[in-house]
């Protein structure tokens, strides 16, 4: 089973944050668990999480070119022409 499937710590599904401020005083807060779940899911996450980041990629990319584009028209506004 332990190749079929892959563990998820479930600090990963909430904030520490949150959960300091909402223990009552004097509990201790609970440690670390696993959670296992298919090697599909962890793919599709994965798929997820990576075709994200690749647009994130792909807008900064764009903006980048569009700063490069305005900065070339600036440049070839101030050089005297020949």
């Amino acid at each position: 089973m332990a190749s079929c499937c892959r563990g998820l710590e479930l600090h990963d599904l909430y904030s520490r944050f949150d959960e300091v401020f909402n223990a009552p005083f004097g509990y201790t807060i609970p440690r670390d668990r696993v959670v296992v779940i298919p090697d599909s899911e962890y793919k599709a996450a994965q798929e997820r999480q990576n075709s994200q980041r690749v647009a994130g990629f792909e807008a900064r990319r764009a903006e980048h070119l569009s700063v490069v584009d305005q900065l070339e028209k600036q440049i070839a506004e101030l050089q005297p022409s020949q």
